[in-house]
């Protein structure tokens, strides 16, 4: 957008400047869905590689016996639209869950991982699952051994 020494790119230049502007206001909309896709994906990324280290934490425990305690600091706070709902951990003796880890989404999603590499009991304190609906939090884990079963304790500390 040159102007030449006359006075008529003048009157081009208006024309010129709505164009830039149109083009402008049409881009927005797809770059905010490209970020806002970014962020969830981010935050998937995030919560999977955190679920990913309450399993492993629960299986190093259960691999070197009962006393052994672990206290893992959890994040699950996101910027995009999919928001953290809420963490199941375990289940009581025999139940469907109790060696899985259930991270619950808004949307209705869910991240799931399984501690079955040793099989591991996961329980809340009363025996029952350990659920909470806090983002940020940190759980601790411990080993017990219960008569003849072991299973890893899980608590929000």
């Amino acid at each position: 957008m040159r102007l030449r020494e006359d006075c008529s790119a003048l009157e081009s230049l208006p024309l010129k400047l709505m164009i830039v502007a149109v083009v402008v206001s049409l881009s927005i909309v797809p770059a905010a869905d490209a970020l806002g896709n970014l962020r969830n994906r981010d935050f998937v990324n995030r919560a999977e590689g955190q679920v990913r280290l309450i399993a492993s934490s629960a299986q190093e425990l259960m691999m070197e016996g009962p006393g052994g305690v672990r206290t893992v600091s959890l994040d699950f706070t996101g910027g995009g639209s999919l928001k953290f709902e809420g963490i199941t951990i375990g289940d009581r003796k025999g139940g469907p869950n109790m060696s899985a880890i259930v991270l619950s989404l808004r949307n209705g999603g869910r991240i799931i991982e399984t501690v079955d590499d040793p099989p591991t009991w996961l329980r809340g304190p009363a025996g029952e699952p350990m659920e909470t609906r806090t983002p940020s939090f940190e759980l601790r884990l411990t080993c017990v051994l219960e008569g003849r079963s072991a299973y890893i304790l899980t608590e929000v500390v």
